[in-house]
C-alpha cells in the first residue's frame, strides 16, 4: 500500500471511544487512551511553560510520512503555532517532546527506543521521557543525530529544561 493511501485510511479511521490511533512506521497502531496519571506530565507542561514558548498536549506530529505519533506534550515557540486546520504539526517547529511511558512492554520499547530514534532523526532538540514505572524522568538532548541523557531525576524534582 502506498503511503498516501495509508495516510488517508488512517485519517478516515472511525476509532471507537476510549481508543486512539497513531501511524507508526507505516502501521496503524490502535491503543487505549491514556489514564489521568499518564496525562499529568503533559498537562503540567501546558500549564507552566513560560512565554515566549507554549506547550500543547496530545498533538499529532509529522515526523515522516509513515510516522505520525501523538506526543503526550510538545513545546514550541508561540510564534510558530500552526493554523487550526493542521492535523499534524511539523517536527521542525518542535523544541521539545514529552512522552509518558505506559506499562506494557510494547509501549515501553516504543517510548524508550523507537520514538527516541525517530524524534532524533527529525531533529527535535529535546526529548523528555517520564517513566511512572519507576517514578523517574529523563531529559535527553540531541547531540548530532542521537540523544544523550543530560540529567535525570525522580518525581517531585524540578526538571531543568534547556
Amino acid at each position: 500500500m502506498d503511503s498516501h493511501a495509508l495516510i488517508k485510511m488512517w485519517r478516515e479511521l472511525d476509532v471507537p471511544g476510549g481508543l486512539r490511533a497513531e501511524l507508526l512506521d507505516g502501521e496503524i497502531v490502535v491503543q487505549a487512551n491514556p489514564g489521568h496519571f499518564h496525562d499529568l506530565p503533559g498537562r503540567t507542561f501546558v500549564r507552566h511553560t513560560p512565554a515566549p514558548f507554549e506547550a500543547w498536549n496530545e498533538r499529532g506530529l509529522l515526523v515522516a510520512d509513515d510516522y505520525r505519533p501523538r506526543a503526550d506534550a510538545v513545546v514550541i515557540r508561540s510564534a510558530d503555532c500552526p493554523a487550526d486546520n493542521e492535523a499534524d504539526w511539523p517536527a521542525q517547529i518542535v523544541l521539545a517532546v514529552v512522552e509518558t511511558v505506559s506499562t506494557t512492554r510494547t509501549a515501553i520499547r516504543r517510548d524508550w527506543d523507537e520514538k527516541r530514534e525517530r524524534y532524533a532523526q527529525a531533529g527535535i532538540p529535546v526529548y523528555l521521557i517520564v517513566d511512572p514505572n519507576d517514578a523517574t524522568w529523563h531529559l535527553l538532548q540531541l547531540d548530532g543525530r542521537h540523544y544523550v541523557e543530560t540529567v535525570k531525576g525522580i518525581f517531585g524534582q524540578d526538571i531543568p529544561m534547556p
